[in-house]
């Protein structure tokens, strides 16, 4: 059944995220698919984070973070923020805005939403973190960057 599980999911689209958060004054981020609005009242953002990765302990400590929606021209940013062994530059990759202690932004991404860490709860192997928006930055039009099938692809309109 897992097995089953795991081929069905590679077959819905998820948009890519960078997830952003700050510890001791050093910026920490990784890339994540499984974010989800929750309430627009209040306006929340849920983020779903493996126990096992290293963002994972931070993430239940601190009290900001952000969520920085990928487009089609953020290929590098997620492939950066995607492998462990980069994770000490990735924030050399894209324009990245820290302009508070809270967490760092993409200064061009579609959206990023700066949150207030709200609620954690676990289950299974992950966590569902809870976050409160508390301020929005948008950059154009939408043009979300996915992940399909196990590669980024760019989404696009339908035509009928």
């Amino acid at each position: 059944m897992l097995d089953d599980f795991r081929h069905a999911m590679r077959g819905v689209a998820s948009t890519i995220h960078i997830i952003t958060l700050t510890v001791d004054g050093a910026p920490k981020g990784m890339t994540a698919t499984a974010v989800s609005s929750l309430s627009m009242d209040p306006p929340s953002l849920l983020v779903c984070m493996n126990e096992t990765v290293s963002m994972h302990a931070p993430m239940a400590c601190i009290d900001w973070f952000c969520v920085n929606v990928l487009t089609t021209r953020h290929v590098a940013v997620a492939r950066a923020f995607s492998d462990s062994r980069l994770r000490d530059v990735r924030f050399e990759t894209g324009r990245w805005s820290i302009e508070d202690e809270h967490a760092p932004r993409l200064a061009d991404a579609q959206a990023a939403m700066l949150c207030r860490r709200v609620g954690h709860h676990r289950f299974g192997t992950h966590s569902i973190f809870l976050g409160e928006v508390r301020r929005v930055w948008l950059d154009g039009a939408p043009d979300p960057l996915v992940y399909l099938n196990g590669s980024f692809q760019c989404s696009g309109p339908v035509t009928t």
